[in-house]
Formats: C-alpha cells, structure tokens, sequence
C-alpha cells in the first residue's frame, strides 16, 4: 500500500502542473454554475473529464523511455506500478461522480440565477428545473441516474483499456480506446433504437430505480461492480506483466 501512495504522490506531482490550469478552470466554470443554480450534468461532463485526466500526464509519459528510466529507479515492485495505475483511474473517476452529485444537490438548492434579467432569468430557471433527458416517448434518463450510471461504465471501459495497454506494452492503445469506446456508442444507440421501437420496455421500468433510497442502493451497488470488476481487469494485468520490465 505504501509504494502504491508513494506512485500516486509521484505520478500527482508530474501530473499536476500540466493539468492544474485546465483542471483548476474547470472547476472554476463548475463552482460558478454551481452558485448560480444552474449546474446539471450537461456542465458536469466537464468534472468527468476533469477528474478522469488529472493523471494523464504521467501515464502519457510512462511511453517514454527516459521517463520509464526515472521510474525505474523507484524502490517499488512492478506490481505497485500496475496497482497505482488502476487506482488513479478508479479513484479520479469516482471523485467526478461524487463532485458532479454534491455540485447537482447544492445547485438544486440555490436559486441565485434569480438576479439576472427576466429573459436570462427564464433560460436559467429552465436550466434549473431540467431533471433528465427524454430518450424516447415515455422514457426519461434522469441527470443522477445517469451520472451514476455513465461513471460506473466509465470505470469499467477504461480500467479494460488500461489492462490490454498494460499486456501490449501501449503498443495499440489508440486501437483499444477506439473499439472500446465505439462498442459502447454503438450498444447504447442500438438500445436507444429498442426502446424508441417499444422492443425493450424503457429504461425507468427495468434499469433505474424510482425512488431515492432506491437510487442509493442501486448507485452504490453499480459502482461496487464496476470498481470489482476493475480489480479484476488489475488483477489480470498484473499476472501477465509480472515479468516485464519497469
């Protein structure tokens, strides 16, 4: 545990001054949004992204080979590498989910939008009251819904793509990033597709929950599979790296 957190404190301050300005301007935007009650996750992509690319500096740097020789003289296992990489991905993932659903709670609170003109004041409150997307007639995506849902996918794509990067010593990450990510456009549009065809019942009837306790429940559970599964996706790549160099 302790080489991992020193890897994570290595691989943050790396990172951390190429993302602070990008990260630190978006969480600016967000917080404004925020004040001002008009944050929803059509803003929160941006936290998502945000969270999800804090570390991608040093893990962009980890393909040079100078790079990889600093790294190498860390008095770390090679399984620690492998470990601290799937724990940034989980943990800055979770954080966006966590930031972006404490930000959706304080904006509903807040109705500081009301100071602006009448016809900006409207725009706003329409903003404000926006709780989800229709996907379909009859078929609702709710914000919170959906940012769980979005992030515990998230987890699971990429800590998949970290794992096949890992085994293919980042020989076809871009190839991996594309087919992971057009497998799962492709699987969301087609169940889009169902639904708007009245083949599968709409989402709110079998997938999300109705109620808050139940959103709780079912929140924490998909998130726990999603992190499991990650592990597993570690696990996996930590067997068949053992025997890599660092």
């Amino acid at each position: 545990m302790k080489e991992i957190m020193k890897l994570i404190r290595f691989d943050f301050i790396t990172s951390v001054n190429s993302a602070l300005p990008f990260c630190g301007g978006m969480l600016i935007i967000c917080l404004i949004l925020t004040a001002f009650g008009i944050f929803n996750p059509i803003f929160g992509g941006l936290l998502t992204v945000l969270c999800a690319v804090f570390f991608s500096p040093a893990q962009a740097a980890a393909n040079n080979p100078n790079f990889r020789r600093v790294r190498g003289i860390l008095p770390v296992s090679r399984a620690s590498f492998v470990r601290a990489e799937f724990a940034e991905t989980i943990v800055s993932v979770i954080a966006s989910e966590l930031i972006t659903l404490i930000f959706m709670g304080i904006s509903k609170i807040s109705k500081l939008y009301e100071i602006f003109p009448l016809k900006f004041e409207v725009f706003c409150k329409e903003l404000h009251d926006l709780d989800g997307i229709e996907v379909a007639e009859g078929s609702v995506f709710k914000f919170v819904h959906l940012v769980i849902f979005v992030c515990a996918l998230l987890i699971v794509q990429v800590t998949f793509i970290n794992m096949r990067a890992a085994i293919e010593k980042h020989e076809h990450d871009i190839r991996n990033v594309l087919l992971v990510f057009s497998f799962v456009i492709i699987a969301i549009i087609a169940s889009v597709e169902l639904v708007m065809k009245r083949i599968i019942p709409p989402y709110d009837e079998w997938l999300f929950p109705s109620t808050t306790a139940g959103t709780w429940i079912w929140g924490i559970a998909l998130n726990a599979a999603a992190v499991a599964l990650g592990i597993l996706f570690c696990r996996i790549a930590e067997k068949k790296t053992a025997d890599y160099e660092i």
